[in-house]
């Protein structure tokens, strides 16, 4: 069983892993997000040229940036910096995880920061998207 502690910039730990849960995408999951994002492309809806609908690419975004709930209780945070590499498109049925990893952490004007790496995978193994982002954490 996995204890929950809250997050502070004290515990974290650079080198530190996460792994989400599984998630499969649904085409209720596509549509929900097309029309939470505003992007109503027909590919999202229809046919694409990968053979059926796919999803927007940021939909697995928010796995990604969830995998520190995975072992620490989250109060707030603010998202410094994203970077996002797509790689392959997001299909409808397919089982994705996320896997990250604390690469820096630092203070910057008395605020401290966390860095993250991570890879969201298929269940095949196959990186469909890969990226980094930066978030503040309150100090409680």
């Amino acid at each position: 069983m996995i204890e929950f502690r809250p997050l502070t910039y004290e515990t974290l730990k650079v080198g530190e892993g996460f792994v989400s849960d599984e998630h499969l995408v649904t085409p209720e999951d596509i549509e929900t997000y097309a029309f939470a994002v505003d992007d109503h492309h027909p590919w999202y809806f229809e046919d694409s040229p990968f053979g059926g609908p796919i999803a927007h690419p940021t939909l697995l975004g928010n796995q990604a940036l969830r995998l520190r709930h995975s072992r620490y209780i989250v109060h707030a945070g603010l998202h410094a910096k994203m970077e996002f590499e797509f790689l392959e498109p997001i299909r409808q049925g397919v089982r994705a995880r996320s896997r990250g990893t604390v690469v820096d952490k630092y203070e910057r004007r008395g605020k401290p920061y966390m860095v993250t790496e991570f890879v969201t995978e298929d269940e095949n193994g196959t990186v469909l998207v890969r990226g980094r982002f930066t978030q503040m954490l309150f100090r409680g």
